[in-house]
């Protein structure tokens, strides 16, 4: 594999990742609500939703999502509806926007898996590596599948990275949201608006990247 193939392919994910999507969107409202830790615990989730999604890349199980129109579905099917359940859940919620004490604050393995499955469950995202990690690689060689897990590796984190920005720029959001009660009185709305558009967008758009 050519070092300019991971410069390009780098430089391609970075455009990508900037792209707000439901990990991204998921982690900056956890930074805005309940500060820098738990946008961190979120961003972990994420990032092991994505790892997974690499993993299923490499070692073929995007083919059988893309060979079975019923399995894909099924997967895709299941990956909107989560993203409705966070939707709503963000429109039933009634806690105090910002949560001060620890009593309250989401418990950590809930951020974690919310935001794993927010990502595992995205059967747009395994498709999307099964058809963007290739291009980067030389298929005629013995070691493909490793050069397909190195790029799988460096957009995961890459993407660790990207999440891990916005989750610092939304706690400072935090401090200037928290004197705008306006913002505070429909943030929940909106955030839960764009949650349930994303799994419109999963459930009737055709394969493409959304982070």
């Amino acid at each position: 594999m050519e070092l300019t193939n991971i410069y390009l392919f780098i430089s391609i994910s970075f455009i990508l990742l900037i792209s707000p999507g439901p990990n991204t969107i998921y982690v900056v409202t956890k930074g805005i609500t309940e500060g820098r830790k738990a946008a961190f615990k979120a961003v972990a989730g994420a990032s092991a939703g994505d790892l997974v999604q690499v993993l299923a890349a490499s070692l073929g199980l995007a083919v059988l999502l893309q060979a079975s129109s019923l399995a894909f579905f099924i997967v895709k099917m299941l990956g909107a509806s989560y993203l409705f359940y966070v939707g709503i859940r963000c429109f039933l919620n009634k806690q105090k926007l910002f949560l001060k004490s620890s009593g309250e604050e989401t418990k950590a393995k809930d951020l974690f898996f919310t935001g794993f499955f927010t990502s595992m469950l995205n059967p747009k995202t395994t498709l999307f590596f099964l058809s963007f990690l290739p291009q980067f690689i030389d298929n005629q060689s013995a070691y493909a599948q490793q050069q397909m897990l190195l790029l799988g590796a460096i957009f995961v984190v890459m993407g660790f990275l990207v999440m891990s920005i916005y989750a610092v720029v939304a706690e400072k959001l935090r401090f200037w949201i928290s004197k705008n009660e306006k913002i505070q009185a429909y943030l929940n709305w909106v955030t839960g608006a764009i949650f349930i558009g994303f799994g419109l967008r999963v459930a009737f758009s055709e394969t493409e990247a959304s982070h």
